[in-house]
């Protein structure tokens, strides 16, 4: 911390709807491989979606005099854990200017203060795997599995579509597959004996190789088993967007399905009362900003 940040006041505090360009500013400056319309577009997504009462809508800030020198985003949420409604907080985007780094623990403390929430890690780079574990931070998932879908052979009579609010109105988790349909999310429902069953996906890139593989990673299943049971019928169906490779989170390869497991990428975390659970990516930054 250089002698000028020790003479000025800082404080934490929530974000508002007026920092956005600012928020938008350092995020560019402490994430170079993403483009600014990026930011822009999931802020605008944070802005636009409901939040729960009581939780913040953008996450938190540091300020030094009048200008922002620090962030950390959050994307709260509330589930449903055995009949009552619980509380979740994606951390994301944690970012604080060189000078002032002395204070990120002050920023990560009011962030995370809230003993009844659940909150999840779920991009952390590996030099930062210890940093995050010293917070207080669980492991919940190790590592990603790349299923070759096309290898599986598709369940007869079952039909892959486009989510749509006005023909699927009755099917389970409307609200859900709505909301990230909105958000520009791979939505689908397999239509099976007149069950319809909801995926939530987002477009991922496979880098490994020569070449990088377009893949769709699962933020959001019913479970596992519908996963893996309608594979080879969801990989046919992403094949027209070019992008059949099925990428979830595992910790070991999942049977039934052929493809690599990497415990390389793909580790996240949580800390508070409920372990998020494999593949439940709704409402995170992957939703919100992409992957």
């Amino acid at each position: 911390m250089t002698p000028a940040a020790t003479r000025e006041r800082v404080r934490c505090r929530l974000i508002s709807e007026g920092d956005l360009a600012a928020v938008a500013d350092l995020l560019c400056e402490g994430f170079k491989g993403r483009p600014r319309a990026v930011w822009e577009a999931g802020l605008e997504r944070l802005r636009l979606r409901d939040a729960p009462v009581g939780a913040p809508r953008f996450g938190y800030c540091l300020e030094a005099g009048e200008r922002l020198v620090g962030v950390i985003l959050i994307i709260a949420s509330r589930r449903e854990i055995n009949g009552v409604q619980a509380d979740y907080s994606n951390v994301a985007s944690w970012y604080v200017k060189t000078d002032y780094r002395a204070y990120a623990q002050l920023l990560v403390s009011i962030a995370l203060r809230k003993k009844e929430t659940t909150y999840t890690n779920i991009s952390p780079a590996p030099h930062t795997w210890s940093i995050v574990e010293s917070q207080g931070y669980t492991r919940y998932c190790s590592g990603l599995f790349f299923a070759f879908g096309l290898l599986s052979r598709p369940v007869k009579g079952v039909r892959i579509s486009a989510f749509d609010v006005n023909s699927h109105q009755g099917i389970a988790e409307f609200e859900l597959l709505r909301r990230h349909n909105d958000m520009g999310c791979n939505v689908v429902v397999a239509e099976d004996g007149g069950t319809g069953t909801g995926f939530v996906f987002r477009r991922y890139c496979v880098r490994g190789g020569r070449l990088p593989m377009p893949g769709m990673i699962a933020l959001h299943v019913p479970n596992q088993t519908a996963l893996v049971r309608y594979a080879g019928n969801l990989s046919r169906h992403f094949l027209s967007l070019a992008a059949p490779i099925l990428v979830m989170d595992a910790d070991e390869p999942v049977r039934g399905l052929r493809g690599v497991y990497t415990q390389a990428r793909g580790r996240k975390y949580f800390k508070g009362p409920h372990n998020p659970g494999l593949c439940r990516l709704a409402d995170s930054e992957y939703a919100i900003f992409g992957v």
